[in-house]
């Protein structure tokens, strides 16, 4: 099976220093051989969704094989935050990246996570309402980490330890755990 992550830095896993993100992880636990998953982590550092809307069509066109089940995992929208990019563009990037995404490949949608900055994190708890909507009115399966993690004391000491935006190792790991409960059972019945 053919997992495409698709995101910003938050994707790629910047600041982990086990240099997996929750990508890896998740993609470890599930195969832990290595032979049953082929995993592209599309996560580019600083992409906002606009930038993710320019590239994210030729990247996973570049990539999957036709032949074999693939998915497309989609989490994006901090650097909107971070760089004051007006609410309503980030929704209508997201709608126009999920509304094509889903006529051509099964795909999911996490939100961004919660970051320090209390000004920032208030336009990252309402992308999240906002693109949680989207997706509903898509059907198309989201996770809200969003949320849980803003109640997680361990990942906002994660956070924390770091530079207020990307977690540190275990707070990627605490990531994965969440996001591979909410993807394992659309990968898991191709493994066997």
């Amino acid at each position: 099976m053919q997992l495409l992550f698709i995101g910003d830095s938050l994707t790629s896993g910047v600041n982990d220093s086990e240099r997996l993100s929750w990508t890896g992880r998740i993609c470890k636990q599930l195969d832990p051989q290595g032979v049953k998953l082929t995993a592209y982590n599309l996560g580019v550092r600083a992409s906002t969704t606009a930038h993710i809307e320019s590239r994210w069509e030729k990247e996973t066109a570049d990539r999957i094989n036709p032949d074999a089940p693939a998915l497309l995992i989609f989490c994006m929208g901090a650097p909107d935050t971070v760089k004051n990019i007006p609410l309503t563009q980030s929704k209508v990037c997201v709608e126009n990246i999920l509304a094509s995404a889903k006529d051509n490949y099964a795909t999911l949608f996490i939100t961004p996570p919660p970051i320090i900055d209390e000004e920032k994190d208030k336009h990252t708890k309402q992308l999240s309402s906002e693109f949680n909507k989207i997706c509903a009115s898509l059907d198309i399966p989201f996770l809200d980490i969003n949320s849980s993690l803003r109640e997680n004391p361990a990942y906002i000491k994660a956070l924390k330890e770091s530079d207020g935006v990307h977690p540190n190792a275990e707070g990627y790991g605490i990531m994965a755990g969440m996001i591979s409960k909410f993807i394992s059972p659309y990968i898991l019945p191709h493994l066997s």
